[in-house]
Protein backbone atom coordinates (compact mmCIF):
# COMPACT_ATOMS: atom_id res chain seq x y z
CA UNK A 1 0.00 0.00 0.00
CA UNK A 2 2.83 2.58 1.24
CA UNK A 3 4.26 1.58 -2.10
CA UNK A 4 1.30 2.46 -4.67
CA UNK A 5 1.15 5.43 -2.77
CA UNK A 6 4.07 6.80 -3.08
CA UNK A 7 3.84 5.85 -6.99
CA UNK A 8 0.88 7.92 -6.55
CA UNK A 9 2.29 11.57 -5.51
CA UNK A 10 5.45 11.32 -7.70
CA UNK A 11 3.09 10.85 -10.67
CA UNK A 12 0.92 13.68 -9.78
CA UNK A 13 3.94 16.08 -9.40
CA UNK A 14 5.34 14.90 -12.45
CA UNK A 15 2.18 15.66 -14.26
CA UNK A 16 1.92 19.24 -12.36
CA UNK A 17 5.32 20.14 -13.93
CA UNK A 18 5.03 18.71 -17.34
CA UNK A 19 1.60 21.07 -17.63
CA UNK A 20 3.58 23.85 -16.29
CA UNK A 21 6.34 23.43 -19.41
CA UNK A 22 3.87 23.19 -21.78
CA UNK A 23 2.06 26.41 -20.75
CA UNK A 24 5.53 28.19 -20.60
CA UNK A 25 5.74 26.82 -24.29
CA UNK A 26 2.27 28.27 -25.50
CA UNK A 27 4.16 31.71 -24.60
CA UNK A 28 5.19 33.74 -27.51
CA UNK A 29 9.49 34.18 -27.46
CA UNK A 30 9.27 38.03 -26.52
CA UNK A 31 6.41 37.63 -23.93
CA UNK A 32 7.47 38.96 -20.37
CA UNK A 33 5.84 38.80 -16.91
CA UNK A 34 4.19 41.47 -15.37
CA UNK A 35 6.11 43.67 -13.34
CA UNK A 36 4.62 45.20 -10.04
CA UNK A 37 5.30 48.55 -9.86
CA UNK A 38 6.10 50.39 -6.53
CA UNK A 39 3.69 52.89 -5.78
CA UNK A 40 4.45 56.44 -6.58
CA UNK A 41 5.21 59.44 -4.21
CA UNK A 42 2.01 61.70 -4.26
CA UNK A 43 2.73 65.18 -5.88
CA UNK A 44 -0.77 66.47 -4.79
CA UNK A 45 -0.37 69.58 -2.49
CA UNK A 46 3.34 69.96 -4.05
CA UNK A 47 2.84 73.59 -4.60
CA UNK A 48 3.43 77.36 -2.85
CA UNK A 49 -0.14 77.86 -3.49
CA UNK A 50 -2.04 75.37 -1.04
CA UNK A 51 -2.52 76.87 2.43
CA UNK A 52 0.38 74.23 4.43
CA UNK A 53 -0.51 73.59 8.20
CA UNK A 54 1.86 75.18 10.68
CA UNK A 55 2.33 75.92 14.56
CA UNK A 56 3.04 79.48 15.87
CA UNK A 57 5.49 78.72 18.99
CA UNK A 58 7.81 81.17 21.07
CA UNK A 59 10.94 82.24 19.50
CA UNK A 60 13.20 81.28 22.26
CA UNK A 61 12.66 79.75 26.25
CA UNK A 62 14.44 79.93 29.06
CA UNK A 63 14.07 78.33 32.11
CA UNK A 64 15.75 80.13 34.60
CA UNK A 65 17.54 78.99 37.61
CA UNK A 66 20.36 80.03 40.12
CA UNK A 67 24.42 80.20 39.62
CA UNK A 68 24.52 79.11 43.24
CA UNK A 69 22.70 77.73 46.04
CA UNK A 70 20.68 79.08 48.17
CA UNK A 71 16.62 79.98 49.65
CA UNK A 72 14.38 82.55 47.51
CA UNK A 73 13.41 85.61 49.70
CA UNK A 74 11.08 86.74 47.14
CA UNK A 75 10.03 85.49 43.65
CA UNK A 76 8.70 88.68 42.17
CA UNK A 77 6.38 87.58 38.99
CA UNK A 78 3.50 85.62 38.73
CA UNK A 79 2.11 83.34 35.25
CA UNK A 80 1.23 85.43 32.65
CA UNK A 81 3.73 88.10 33.75
CA UNK A 82 4.92 90.85 31.26
CA UNK A 83 9.05 90.94 31.96
CA UNK A 84 11.44 92.74 30.46
CA UNK A 85 15.19 92.80 29.55
CA UNK A 86 17.40 92.56 32.81
CA UNK A 87 14.03 92.57 35.40
CA UNK A 88 14.12 90.78 38.31
CA UNK A 89 12.56 88.13 38.73
CA UNK A 90 13.63 86.41 41.59
CA UNK A 91 15.74 87.33 44.56
CA UNK A 92 17.91 84.66 47.02
CA UNK A 93 18.45 85.16 50.28
CA UNK A 94 21.49 87.78 50.69
CA UNK A 95 21.79 88.29 54.96
CA UNK A 96 25.42 86.24 54.87
CA UNK A 97 26.56 87.62 51.63
CA UNK A 98 26.32 91.48 52.79
CA UNK A 99 28.27 90.93 55.99
CA UNK A 100 30.53 89.48 54.06
CA UNK A 101 30.69 92.09 51.89
CA UNK A 102 31.12 94.90 54.56
CA UNK A 103 33.70 92.64 56.46
CA UNK A 104 35.66 92.99 52.41
CA UNK A 105 35.25 96.24 52.41
CA UNK A 106 36.43 97.30 56.30
CA UNK A 107 39.40 95.19 55.14
CA UNK A 108 40.34 96.78 51.69
CA UNK A 109 39.84 100.21 53.75
CA UNK A 110 42.02 99.70 56.26
CA UNK A 111 44.80 98.27 53.72
CA UNK A 112 44.62 101.40 51.72
CA UNK A 113 45.23 103.45 55.07
CA UNK A 114 48.21 101.71 55.83
CA UNK A 115 49.61 102.04 51.94
CA UNK A 116 48.68 105.60 51.84
CA UNK A 117 51.10 106.13 55.68
CA UNK A 118 53.60 104.48 54.31
CA UNK A 119 53.80 105.94 51.11
CA UNK A 120 55.74 108.86 52.10
CA UNK A 121 58.11 106.92 54.18
CA UNK A 122 58.94 104.78 51.16
CA UNK A 123 59.05 108.00 49.11
CA UNK A 124 62.00 109.06 51.55
CA UNK A 125 63.48 105.77 51.22
CA UNK A 126 63.13 104.92 55.39
CA UNK A 127 60.99 101.75 53.91
CA UNK A 128 62.36 98.85 52.41
CA UNK A 129 60.89 98.39 49.11
CA UNK A 130 59.86 94.79 50.12
CA UNK A 131 57.96 95.85 53.06
CA UNK A 132 56.02 98.30 50.76
CA UNK A 133 55.53 96.28 47.72
CA UNK A 134 53.81 93.68 50.44
CA UNK A 135 51.78 96.60 51.83
CA UNK A 136 50.41 97.22 48.22
CA UNK A 137 49.78 93.54 47.39
CA UNK A 138 48.04 92.55 50.39
CA UNK A 139 45.50 96.08 49.58
CA UNK A 140 45.06 94.97 46.12
CA UNK A 141 44.18 91.93 46.81
CA UNK A 142 41.41 92.97 49.70
CA UNK A 143 39.93 95.34 46.63
CA UNK A 144 39.76 92.30 44.54
CA UNK A 145 37.67 90.59 47.38
CA UNK A 146 35.55 92.85 46.98
CA UNK A 147 34.78 92.56 43.81
CA UNK A 148 34.30 89.22 44.34
CA UNK A 149 31.64 89.52 46.59
CA UNK A 150 29.52 92.37 44.87
CA UNK A 151 29.65 89.42 42.26
CA UNK A 152 28.85 87.07 44.94
CA UNK A 153 26.15 88.97 45.94
CA UNK A 154 24.63 90.40 42.16
CA UNK A 155 24.51 86.31 41.48
CA UNK A 156 21.63 86.18 44.42
CA UNK A 157 19.41 88.02 41.79
CA UNK A 158 17.84 85.67 39.12
CA UNK A 159 16.99 88.25 35.88
CA UNK A 160 15.37 88.17 32.58
CA UNK A 161 17.53 87.56 29.98
CA UNK A 162 15.20 89.02 27.23
CA UNK A 163 11.36 90.69 26.50
CA UNK A 164 9.08 87.94 26.99
CA UNK A 165 6.46 86.45 29.63
CA UNK A 166 6.41 84.54 32.59
CA UNK A 167 5.10 80.77 30.89
CA UNK A 168 5.31 79.15 34.38
CA UNK A 169 6.61 79.21 37.75
CA UNK A 170 8.06 76.50 39.74
CA UNK A 171 9.63 77.83 42.96
CA UNK A 172 8.46 80.70 45.92
CA UNK A 173 9.73 82.22 48.96
CA UNK A 174 11.45 79.86 51.35
CA UNK A 175 12.27 76.76 48.94
CA UNK A 176 16.01 75.97 48.38
CA UNK A 177 17.40 76.23 44.92
CA UNK A 178 20.65 74.37 43.27
CA UNK A 179 20.28 73.25 40.27
CA UNK A 180 16.47 73.52 39.95
CA UNK A 181 14.27 75.70 37.91
CA UNK A 182 12.56 78.78 39.13
CA UNK A 183 10.46 79.93 36.48
CA UNK A 184 9.80 79.86 32.82
CA UNK A 185 10.38 82.68 30.21
CA UNK A 186 9.02 82.78 26.71
CA UNK A 187 10.06 85.36 24.09
CA UNK A 188 6.66 85.52 22.06
CA UNK A 189 7.43 89.01 19.86
CA UNK A 190 8.34 87.67 17.54
CA UNK A 191 6.92 84.51 16.79
CA UNK A 192 8.19 81.27 15.74
CA UNK A 193 6.23 79.85 12.59
CA UNK A 194 7.05 76.01 12.43
CA UNK A 195 6.10 74.69 8.37
CA UNK A 196 6.70 71.36 7.46
CA UNK A 197 6.77 71.09 3.83
CA UNK A 198 7.11 68.20 1.03
CA UNK A 199 10.30 67.97 -0.30
CA UNK A 200 8.81 68.27 -3.95
CA UNK A 201 8.81 72.10 -2.83
CA UNK A 202 12.81 72.07 -1.63
CA UNK A 203 14.01 75.08 -3.35
CA UNK A 204 11.43 76.85 -4.31
CA UNK A 205 11.27 78.71 -0.52
CA UNK A 206 13.54 81.00 -0.10
CA UNK A 207 15.20 83.39 2.93
CA UNK A 208 13.38 86.26 3.84
CA UNK A 209 10.33 85.24 1.26
CA UNK A 210 7.36 86.62 2.46
CA UNK A 211 4.39 84.43 3.73
CA UNK A 212 0.95 85.06 5.25
CA UNK A 213 -0.18 83.09 8.48
CA UNK A 214 -3.64 82.71 9.20
CA UNK A 215 -5.11 81.88 12.91
CA UNK A 216 -8.34 81.36 14.43
CA UNK A 217 -10.10 84.65 13.67
CA UNK A 218 -10.95 84.66 17.22
CA UNK A 219 -7.51 85.94 17.63
CA UNK A 220 -6.93 87.31 14.81
CA UNK A 221 -9.20 88.42 11.55
CA UNK A 222 -6.44 89.60 9.51
CA UNK A 223 -3.69 87.33 8.18
CA UNK A 224 -0.04 88.26 10.01
CA UNK A 225 2.72 88.71 7.51
CA UNK A 226 5.45 86.75 8.05
CA UNK A 227 9.45 85.83 6.63
CA UNK A 228 11.34 82.78 5.99
CA UNK A 229 13.76 83.16 8.82
CA UNK A 230 15.28 79.16 8.41
CA UNK A 231 15.35 76.93 6.21
CA UNK A 232 16.36 73.55 7.11
CA UNK A 233 19.33 71.70 5.23
CA UNK A 234 18.47 68.11 6.68
CA UNK A 235 15.47 66.38 5.07
CA UNK A 236 13.37 63.90 6.98
CA UNK A 237 13.61 60.69 5.48
CA UNK A 238 10.60 58.95 6.60
CA UNK A 239 8.42 61.27 6.02
CA UNK A 240 10.11 63.56 2.52
CA UNK A 241 9.51 66.49 4.20
CA UNK A 242 11.77 69.44 5.55
CA UNK A 243 10.65 72.57 8.06
CA UNK A 244 11.00 75.84 7.59
CA UNK A 245 10.79 78.34 10.45
CA UNK A 246 9.30 82.21 10.00
CA UNK A 247 9.28 85.47 12.22
CA UNK A 248 6.57 87.24 12.48
CA UNK A 249 6.29 90.39 14.41
CA UNK A 250 3.99 90.27 17.41
CA UNK A 251 4.05 94.13 18.56
CA UNK A 252 2.30 94.08 22.19
CA UNK A 253 2.40 90.23 22.57
CA UNK A 254 -0.98 90.04 20.82
CA UNK A 255 -0.82 87.01 19.81
CA UNK A 256 -0.37 83.99 21.24
CA UNK A 257 1.94 80.89 20.90
CA UNK A 258 0.98 77.33 21.20
CA UNK A 259 -1.12 77.85 18.52
CA UNK A 260 -1.88 76.07 14.87
CA UNK A 261 -2.13 78.09 11.96
CA UNK A 262 -1.85 77.88 8.22
CA UNK A 263 0.66 79.72 5.74
CA UNK A 264 0.53 80.43 2.29
CA UNK A 265 3.76 81.46 0.51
Amino acid sequence: MTHRLRFFCFGLFSGLIASAAAAAQALPPDARLPVLAEPALSSQGDTLQTPMACLIEPFQVSELGSASAGVLSNVLVQRGDVVKKGQVVAELNTSVDEATLGLRRAEAAYLGRVVDRNADLFKRQLLPAGDYDEMTSRSRQAQLQVALQQAILAERSIKSPFDGVVAERYAGPGDRVNDNKIVKLAQINPLLVKVVVPEGLYGQIKADAAAQVTVNAAISDKPLQGKVWRIDRVMDAASGTFTVLLRVPNEGNTIPSGIRCSVKF
